[in-house]
């Protein structure tokens, strides 16, 4: 069993979001601005995304700003974190564009799959990737397309290991017609230290969890045996293949913990829970 279990690592948990935009774009607040705003929130770093645009990073006294880029090739976009150089996407198809983030060593993940109108055959298509945004805030407060988890399932169960991040994809409308798009989704991340090449290390290695605001607390797996306690919630679900897995619910009732023993067929778990104001945790998969 292949296991990716942040809670077993050594380091400090640190809260980020890694897809956000300015006025460098089509965002309304400056890149200080929204600095500013995650700083006070309690986040400890973000990844500025601007299209076709990077926004250097740089800490401000224990905030870290790393470098990122969103890409696009028409409806399909791909956020580049902690890219180095950008370069002209016009001449290139969207394999290329993954591609040439991947060989900056930057991290690229694939942005609001429900959105753009990604079939799981399309991102199956697609190499290079460390993961795929299963919430996208923006997405779900414009459109009603946040959620990609069927998406990412569809991947997991052919075997590829693809993580699942949750972003914000902030751009903060000032029209008052639809819920703001900032402050509300984050990854946490197991780190030695909050710098950009710690930081990327644990997200590449998959050493993060994403969430709209439920808090694992601790995850244990012993022998077949997997223990997760959490901030109150009332669902938690073990999702495998096919009709694999189980649903533990709280009965109207909010619990903090849950169990579930592997039986071996499962190919892959992943752990999402849900609480009474339908916030959400996406824990990232282990392979049986």
């Amino acid at each position: 069993m292949e296991i990716l279990n942040p809670f077993e690592n050594n380091g400090n948990w640190y809260k980020g979001n890694t897809h956000l935009h300015t006025t460098n774009s089509d965002g309304t607040l400056t890149p200080e601005e929204i600095c500013e705003i995650y700083k006070n929130a309690g986040y400890n770093f973000i990844s500025i995304t601007d299209h076709g645009k990077i926004t250097s990073g740089q800490k401000f006294s224990d905030f870290l700003l790393i470098p990122g880029v969103e890409l696009n090739k028409g409806n399909f976009h791909v956020v580049g974190i902690n890219i180095k150089e950008n370069f002209s996407v016009e001449k290139l198809s969207f394999q290329e564009i993954i591609t040439g983030i991947k060989n900056q060593d930057a991290l690229p993940v694939i942005a609001h799959p429900y959105w753009s109108g990604f079939t799981s055959q399309d991102l199956l298509s697609l190499n290079d990737y460390v993961g795929i945004e299963v919430y996208n805030t923006t997405c779900h407060s414009l459109r009603g397309k946040g959620y990609s988890s069927v998406h990412w399932d569809e991947i997991l169960q052919t075997g590829r290991k693809v993580f699942g991040f949750a972003a914000d994809d902030g751009h903060h409308p000032t029209d008052n017609k639809r819920d703001d798009d900032i402050l509300v989704s984050f990854i946490m991340v197991k780190s030695k230290s909050l710098d950009t090449k710690s930081i990327c290390d644990s997200i590449k290695n998959g050493l993060f969890y994403s969430s709209t605001g439920v808090i694992v607390d601790d995850l244990k797996i012993q022998d077949k045996k997997i223990v997760i306690k959490f901030s109150p919630a009332y669902y938690v679900d073990f999702i495998g293949y096919n009709a694999s897995g189980k649903r533990i619910s709280g009965m109207g009732k909010e619990i903090t913990s849950a169990e579930y023993l592997i039986n071996g067929d499962e190919k892959y778990i992943r752990i999402e829970i849900t609480d009474k104001n339908n916030k959400k945790a996406w824990l990232n998969p282990f392979f049986i």
